[in-house]
């Protein structure tokens, strides 16, 4: 049954009413229940009377309200506001395992950050800018093979551009997003790949495939002469590119300490690369492990060279190299762009479009393999993880190799053979 408490200020008056409805009592402990309870203000101006017909009204309506169910004690609101809290939460929880692709590229590439360099993470966002172009609002769960195969067929059609793209860069994207959607099964984020039984996308037949620019022994022979109108860093840094077919960055972190002056010996166990938000910084080689090389006897004879002009430059100058072969004129780390930069120069200098200091890393292992160096050993120099990776990119110089070798073997096996047919 439903009773009330007047509430008055300092002065007497009565400002409210506080209704309690009684729940009775524990069947098993016997104790009070807490009792519902409610506050009634009576309007401004209304008389006694007025009131107290109003009080009883709304006692009633409250009454009914309890019984029905409808009305929570003060333990019963906390509880239920708390339950109201933590349901909030599971549901956040739950959105922040359904991300939208956009927040889910940012997870990725933090994850990324971790374990690869500032210039591999950069590729990684600049690779996802055009799938976030089509499914970036999209829920990451949402995104199926049909969607995911649209967006590689208009690339590959050229849809919404100029001309389609080329097939290398088509490719660049759909290995990007797989390794993305790999990462969101990993992390629960979807079951499944969306492109799990999606195949490689094939260049068009209209497509001309383009091998890398490498050289012969006569064209480096030709470029090693034009090196001696060089300066002498320079000469030495092309030099070191064509003899060991080491990477730009390599040599930008290359230190006097890892060269044995006598024996040619050299550690390459450092990479110098360049970033945007970095700057210029160390970081391992591209495998990850380091390797040792050797030089040929006239790339030594050039290094050596350029060590005593070094210290004449820039010991002479009071300004250390902190040991590097190779700085900037400051003794700074050199930025392996600038060696790039240089490369295209002396390329347009002399007659030779499209120079790269990767086209000495093509030529390099291209010559060794044609002219029968195993191909392991040479998977080695260049720091390649394995084998069949160097034999899959200079597959056209390993077919020369093995018709050399064809050849051999046929005057080898078949040399008795032939004598008696003539």
């Amino acid at each position: 049954m439903a009773s009330f408490t007047a509430r008055k200020n300092k002065v007497g008056k009565v400002v409210s009413y506080q209704i309690k409805v009684s729940q009775g009592r524990d069947r098993l402990t016997g104790k009070q229940l807490t009792p519902y309870t409610t506050t009634y203000t009576p309007p401004e101006g209304w008389s006694k009377k007025a009131v107290e017909r109003d009080l009883i009204r709304c006692m009633g309506e409250f009454e009914a309200a309890c019984n029905r169910g409808e009305i929570l004690t003060k333990e019963e609101q906390k509880a239920a506001a708390i339950q109201e809290m933590e349901e909030q939460k599971r549901q956040q929880e739950e959105q922040r395992k359904k991300p939208t692709f956009n927040e889910y590229v940012e997870i990725f590439l933090h994850e990324k950050a971790a374990t690869l360099s500032a210039t591999t993470v950069h590729s990684y966002r600049q690779s996802l800018k055009p799938p976030a172009a089509v499914f970036g609002d999209l829920k990451m769960e949402s995104i199926d093979f049909l969607m995911v195969k649209q967006f590689i067929t208009d690339l590959q059609t050229g849809k919404g551009r100029k001309k389609p793209l080329k097939h290398g860069t088509i490719v660049t994207y759909y290995t990007t997003l797989h390794t993305l959607f790999e990462s969101a099964v990993e992390n629960e984020v979807i079951k499944e790949n969306p492109m799990q039984r999606m195949k490689k996308p094939k260049a068009r037949k209209d497509e001309i495939k383009v091998e890398a620019l490498s050289y012969d022994v006569e064209e480096i022979t030709y470029i090693q002469g034009c090196l001696d109108n060089e300066p002498p860093k320079w000469k030495a840094i092309v030099s070191l590119l064509i003899d060991t077919g080491c990477r730009r960055g390599e040599l930008s972190g290359l230190k006097w300490g890892e060269i044995d002056l006598k024996s040619g010996v050299v550690n390459i166990c450092r990479n110098v690369q360049y970033s945007k938000e970095k700057g210029v910084y160390i970081t391992t080689p591209k495998s990850h492990q380091s390797r040792v090389i050797v030089l040929t006897p006239q790339a030594l004879r050039i290094l050596k060279e350029w060590k005593q002009r070094q210290t004449l430059e820039f010991f002479g100058r009071g300004v250390s190299v902190n040991g590097f072969c190779f700085t900037d004129e400051n003794g700074g780390l050199l930025n392996p762009n600038t060696i790039t930069w240089y490369v295209r120069d002396f390329g347009k200098r002399y007659n030779l479009p499209g120079l790269h200091p990767h086209t000495f890393r093509h030529s390099h292992a291209s010559i060794a393999i044609r002219n029968g160096i195993d191909p392991v050993t040479v998977s080695k120099k260049l720091g390649h993880c394995n084998p069949s990776v160097t034999l899959n990119i200079y597959s056209h110089a390993n077919e020369e190799a093995q018709r050399k070798e064809a050849e051999q073997m046929e005057q080898i096996l078949y040399r008795n053979t032939n004598k008696k047919a003539n």
